[in-house]
């Protein structure tokens, strides 16, 4: 442990410091700031040491640490040196050698390091500079010969704890595992202020659930919510039977026991894939392993964790308890005290969340212990909160691309408060008392929560829930269905059901199957045309066939909908008119299983699968918040068998449409300040947005550099679309679309989030207005160029401008800005 080496005794550090007992606090301010000792292990294993930046030591320098780790034959952990070197002479076929014990006897060397250093100001301050040496040290026990977290007996201490009189300063010191210093840097305000790393990790993570190769997890301490989170799981794919902890279907070569070791997560994780798309392991007994050797940080495994106020969770009746101390309504003084005073419950969190169940001690339990429970809860990919659980899971549900599970609203709120349920201030205070870290660890969650609960008391709903509307609910499918890998799971469907998977069974190239298929499946339809008869550079002969065919029902009607490009109002407009996918027009548990769920279509299985769908549906949409993964061009516009559209907006206004992850990141938009104003116009994740997703390979996102061929690409794309919608009029746009399609004309909502402000005077800056639109100046001059296709020209139009009426629902969806441009974008992951 670098903190334990720090404060390895030696003549140069007694020299120049003073000794640790008797040392100043100037004295310690000294120590702490010593240059020759930042990041020690990393700037002697690393080449350039560059590990010598301190805090600001890069996460490459890391890596080439770890690099080095993974070449070299054996580690051993000094916190248990004595069974490695056994370990390591066994392995060689040595006899065990005697070690001698190190004395660790002296009050000095039973405190923990941040009790020795005896400031917590200086103890944060070391651990700073020191971070990726800690982060080094344990990853590094996953490699250790031995895991000293698990031996049954106390872990054996280092004999080099002794002055070391060659000044060298290299010995290393010890404590035990349970007193193991941790990092804290202060706690994130949000997710989405933590480190790059972690972001990075949770960004995989998420991709890989989408595309079926990550596995859900709960983290389940009882009373927790766990039944509630089961049985929404249960409504979105297939899980464990009974409380999703294990059922007849568990894979042989998964153990049944929890919690896994490092390097057994990923295999294990994988493999539970192939079955479930989640799990849970619930805590009532205190986890055998340590949770902190799971590895948490693998990119097959998706973790989460609901959060519950102590006392409300003491609270929380169960035959067990009532049985013990009687009903909770007919519960005598007596019966309260002894309630109170019973052991089974103290710090009921931490004892199961961190090694030798720290948190037993109860009002006696330290800092360190705490931190250990932050330490591991920051490992998770999600934090939820009970107090609002139904808005976390349907926020959970959007970052994961799942619909919105149907959870009991009010669950995990409570009209009285556990100071009025006991009744008793004293009794109340002890429970408080004994409990208090475990009431530290639950409000400091709260940071990291994935919905912010107490701005829901504040009229905040939609505003701080990352809740999909239904137009963008379908983010379930896009990342899932883009998968193209063997043996892929579709988990795409309401359903879930397992004929749907054989649509992707060994299909690794999409379009060299279909071209094996070509011969075998038959578009003998009513009335096909040849395509070969159709000049493809005639727009208009190929738009008044596909107008024809669908009247006559031999066409499909497709939207092409960017996100925040009013998907929800024109997929609400199509259900009126026929039948549509029920999943937000994009998918839907009546889809046909010869259509695979993928988007976009290669050209050679435009026909068929057009043919196929309109059998069944009038209408679909594709939405593109990510960046598709094969190229739009290559999708067969021209198909007689397909009506094309898609609706364009203004790239400025489409920026300042508001969600969750926006208002997380940069604060409400009537609320921001100019520092969150120019973060929100410096962030690459919506450069150029249109065109990233219109255009093969990505090229809007070079922003102002944008070249003047990547704006011709996208406009030769528009072109081939049968219609393009101005969503600046979007209720006459769907008029004339009804008046060429030959449908009647459905109901609008006219009107509906019209808007007098422009988006400067939203910004209410020039330079910034001037920035963000400099940055965007393509996806800009591609909209501009697009009102001389539409089909309505909204400037002509009597009424005034008026911005998306599809932005009010907007603003609760999960932006794709954020999650799927990260997530579907190698540089960033």
């Amino acid at each position: 442990d670098p903190l334990e080496r720090r404060l390895a005794a030696d003549a140069t550090v007694e020299k120049y410091f003073g000794e640790e007992e008797s040392r100043t606090e100037e004295e310690w301010w000294e120590f702490a700031e010593y240059e020759g000792s930042v990041n020690f292990v990393l700037t002697r294993l690393t080449p350039d040491r560059c590990g010598e930046k301190g805090e600001d030591t890069t996460e490459a320098c890391l890596e080439e640490g770890k690099e080095l780790l993974r070449r070299f034959t054996y580690i051993l952990d000094v916190q248990c040196l004595e069974e490695g070197i056994k370990a390591l002479s066994s392995e060689l076929g040595l006899p065990r050698p005697h070690v001698k014990k190190g004395n660790t006897n002296d009050s000095l060397h039973q405190m923990t390091t941040r009790e020795r250093i005896g400031n917590d100001e200086i103890y944060d301050f070391i651990v700073k500079r020191n971070r990726r040496d800690i982060e080094l040290y344990e990853w590094s026990k996953g490699l250790s010969l031995v895991k000293c977290s698990e031996l049954t007996s106390t872990p054996v201490d280092d004999d080099l704890l002794h002055v070391d009189d060659d000044a060298d300063d290299l010995e290393i010191g010890n404590v035990s595992e349970t007193e193991q210093p941790t990092s804290q840097p202060t706690p994130a305000k949000n997710p989405h202020e933590d480190t790059s790393k972690h972001n990075a990790i949770r960004a995989m993570q998420i991709h890989n659930y989408k595309l079926g190769r990550a596995l859900l997890l709960n983290v389940h301490i009882t009373h927790h919510g766990g039944t509630t989170v089961c049985n929404a799981m249960k409504q979105l794919g297939h899980a464990p039977e009974g409380a999703c902890n294990r059922g007849d279907d568990w894979p042989e070569t998964v153990p049944k026991y929890r919690p896994w070791g490092y390097d057994e997560t990923d295999e294990n994780a994988k493999a539970l894939r192939n079955v479930y798309h989640f799990i849970s392991w619930e805590f009532g007994i205190i986890p055998p392993t340590p949770l902190k050797e799971v590895k948490w940080e693998s990119p097959n495994l998706v973790s989460f964790i609901v959060m519950k106020d102590p006392i409300d969770r003491r609270l929380s009746g169960d035959a067990t308890t009532s049985k013990l101390f009687g009903e909770e309504a007919d519960r005598t003084e007596e019966q309260w005290e002894a309630f109170a005073k019973y052991d089974g419950s103290i710090n009921f969190m931490l004892t199961r969340l961190t090694p030798d169940h720290c948190g037993e001690e109860g009002e006696n339990a330290t800092i360190a212990c705490l931190e250990h429970g932050k330490e591991l809860l920051r490992r998770f990919t999600f934090i939820l909160d009970i107090q609002c659980l139904e808005e976390g899971l349907e926020a959970l549900a959007n970052e994961l691309g799942l619909p919105i599970p149907d959870v009991k609203k009010g669950r995990g709120r409570t009209s009285m408060s556990a100071r009025e349920r006991i009744g008793n201030d004293d009794i109340y205070d002890f429970i408080v008392g004994r409990n208090r870290l475990d009431l530290e660890l639950y409000e400091w969650s709260k940071s990291l929560s994935l919905v912010d609960c107490s701005a829901l008391d504040e009229g905040d709903f939609d505003d701080d829930l990352n809740v999909a509307d239904a137009g963008d609910v379908d983010q379930f499918s896009d990342a899932i269905n883009y998968n193209y890998t063997l043996n892929a799971t579709d988990y795409s469907d309401d359903k879930f059901d397992a004929e749907d998977d054989s649509v992707f069974n060994n299909q690794s190239d999409s379009k060299s199957t279909n071209e094996e298929l070509g011969s075998e499946i038959s578009l003998a339809s009513n009335n096909i045309t040849n395509q070969d008869n159709i000049n493809i550079d005639d727009r208009e002969s190929i738009r008044a066939l596909q107008i024809e065919n669908y009247k006559k029902g031999d066409a499909l009607l497709l939207n092409i909908h960017i996100t925040h490009h009013a998907g929800t109002t024109f997929c609400a407009a199509m259900k009126q008119i026929g039948n549509t996918p029920s999943n937000a027009c994009n998918g839907g548990d009546d889809w046909p299983e010869t259509v695979p769920r993928h988007r976009p279509w290669e050209y050679d299985e435009t026909d068929r699968n057009a043919i196929e769908l309109r059998k069944v549906y009038h209408f679909i949409s594709w939405e593109f918040g990510i960046i598709p993964p094969i190229p739009l061009e290559n999708v067969n516009w021209e198909s007689p068998h397909l009506v094309s559209v898609i609706v364009m907006k203004d790239p400025i206004d489409r920026r300042l449409s508001g969600d969750g992850t926006i208002l997380k990141m940069f604060g409400k938009e009537k609320y921001r300040s100019e520092e969150q104003w120019w973060e929100f116009a410096e962030y690459d994740g919506s450069i150029n947005f249109m065109l990233t997703r219109l255009t093969p390979d990505r090229c809007g996102t070079e922003g102002e550099n944008t070249t003047e061929e990547c704006l011709e690409t996208g406009k030769e794309l528009l072109r081939r679309f049968t219609y393009i919608l101005d969503v600046k009029c979007l209720d006459e746009g769907l008029e004339a679309l009804a008046g060429e399609l030959g449908f009647s004309l459905p109901y609008l909502n006219k009107d509906s989030g019209k808007t007098q402000v422009s988006a400067r005077e939203r910004i209410g800056d020039d330079e910034l207005y001037e920035f963000i639109l400099r940055r965007n100046q393509r996806d800009f001059e591609l909209y501009e160029w697009s009102k001389g296709l539409s089909l309505v020209n909204c400037s002509a139009l009597e009424e005034e401008l008026f911005d998306d009426d599809d932005d009010n629902n907007d603003i609760i969806n999960n932006d794709d800005d954020f999650n799927d441009s990260a997530g579907n974008d190698g540089n960033v992951l």
